[in-house]
């Protein structure tokens, strides 16, 4: 895990992707830890247009979660 992250805020981003995005087969095979949990739902966002991105980020703002332009750039595999 990144220790310089807010453990609060990445939760409510992980619950937005839950509730909104995440198929139930993705939430079941995470290995228990929410940074490969948002690792696993951020790595099924490369396809979204920025559109779409940007959309998600304005929604991630409003909880006061991380944005996914931001987990993406802490979460992204290489």
């Amino acid at each position: 895990m990144f220790p310089d992250l807010d453990y609060a805020r990445l939760q409510r981003s992980f619950e937005y992707f839950v509730e909104n995005y995440a198929p139930t087969e993705l939430i079941a095979s995470a290995h228990g830890t929410l940074d490969v949990a948002i690792a696993d739902l951020v790595e099924n966002t490369q396809d979204f247009c920025g559109e779409r991105v940007a959309e998600l980020d304005r929604d991630l703002q409003k909880r006061d979660a991380y944005t996914l332009s931001f987990l993406r750039e802490h979460f992204t595999r290489d």
